[in-house]
């Protein structure tokens, strides 16, 4: 009888998934590492680790006239059986982008948690790392790992995005991200905004994204500026970022910050710096070799110089099992200058990180 009411369940649930337009998909990502790091005391630790699984439904409805309603909702998960501390990637649902719209011949406009313009200008970014990597050694220093911390290249809450249609190969995107709060006698805080102008065509591609937060110290603005360009075509990939920030924040946040000189002032600074970021790599047959290199300046905090930059730089080996699966093994690490070491509280300056992972997307 069970059997039989199941079976009356699913019969019933087809035709309305199918009138429903329900697209399910996802990326299962998985392998092992060992990483050397502040975390296991700069000794290396071997461990099977989730490298940024994910599982999402999305559809449409045609509204006529060109017109159709699209949504998604994405769910980051943890095919190691952990729940990563500190991510909004993993651990409920709609943690990875996620929303409800409508797109038609002016372009798409959606309301949700949805990806920002740095997420969407990381060209020299194609390699994958575990998330027992807290320096992140596998990806360009441009991701939002400067010394106040994250500023981009994830989502904005409570957001608004449009995104025009291409138009001879260009393309804009514009976001704002709600701050929903203000403290009583302050101006408004929390509010993001983001712009970006992309090109693509027979290969060549380039775009610049500005992403700004409001009023982080009084009436000043953080803001990232980014330019990229490159080519992908004929089994070759090359692709070149540069991005300039000013960041506001509190640098005494940082555990060894009372270890530079000159001193740095109590309450908020004011951060300026730059980074930049070079990706290579070439396709023969199944594999493709690639290589990732990138800088972080010695940023200005409050005007002063100091030795806060770091140098990534990592290689990889990808080997294409096939339409849907992906072999990847690499090596990649991090180097900080002194005061960045210093003031993040680091015992070594070098940290490391070497994987082989397997993708399966579906």
């Amino acid at each position: 009888m069970k059997k039989i009411i199941i079976a009356a369940a699913v019969a019933a649930a087809v035709p309305a998934l199918a009138h429903a337009d329900v697209t399910v998909y996802g990326s299962l990502r998985a392998g092992i590492s060992s990483t050397k790091n502040s975390t296991n005391n700069y000794t290396s630790t071997f461990g099977v680790d989730d490298f940024g699984s994910r599982i999402g439904f999305k559809g449409n409805e045609d509204l006529g006239n060109g017109l159709k309603t699209i949504w998604q909702v994405e769910t980051g998960l943890s095919m190691d059986g952990t729940v990563v501390v500190g991510t909004t990637d993993s651990g409920k649902l709609a943690s990875r982008e996620s929303f409800v719209g409508v797109e038609g011949g002016f372009g798409k406009l959606r309301v949700g948690y949805l990806t920002d313009v740095l997420g969407d200008s990381e060209s020299t970014d194609n390699l994958y790392g575990p998330f027992r990597d807290n320096m992140g050694t596998g990806f360009p220093l441009y991701e939002a790992t400067d010394v106040f911390g994250a500023y981009g290249d994830s989502r904005f809450k409570n957001g608004i995005r449009y995104d025009s249609p291409d138009l001879y190969g260009f393309n804009l995107t514009a976001h704002y991200g709600a701050g929903e709060s203000q403290t009583a006698g302050q101006m408004k805080q929390g509010d993001k905004v983001g712009l970006r102008l992309a090109y693509q065509n027979s290969g060549f591609f380039g775009s610049w994204a500005y992403a700004g937060a409001m009023n982080t110290k009084g009436g000043s603005n953080s803001s990232t500026n980014r330019i990229e360009g490159g080519y992908n075509a004929n089994n070759l990939y090359l692709a070149a970022t540069y991005q300039w920030v000013t960041l506001y924040g509190n640098a005494q946040a940082l555990p060894g910050i009372a270890s530079l000189t000159p001193t740095i002032a109590t309450g908020g600074n004011k951060l300026e710096n730059q980074t930049w970021a070079v990706n290579l790599a070439y396709a023969f047959g199944n594999f493709k070799p690639s290589i990732v290199y990138s800088k972080r300046g010695d940023a200005k905090v409050d005007g002063v110089r100091y030795s806060l930059g770091a140098t990534q730089w990592a290689a990889a080996l990808d080997y294409t099992v096939s339409k849907r699966t992906l072999l990847q093994a690499g090596y990649g690490q991090v180097k900080e200058n002194r005061d960045a070491q210093f003031a993040n509280g680091h015992a070594k300056d070098t940290s490391s990180t070497i994987w082989a992972m397997m993708k399966h997307n579906f």
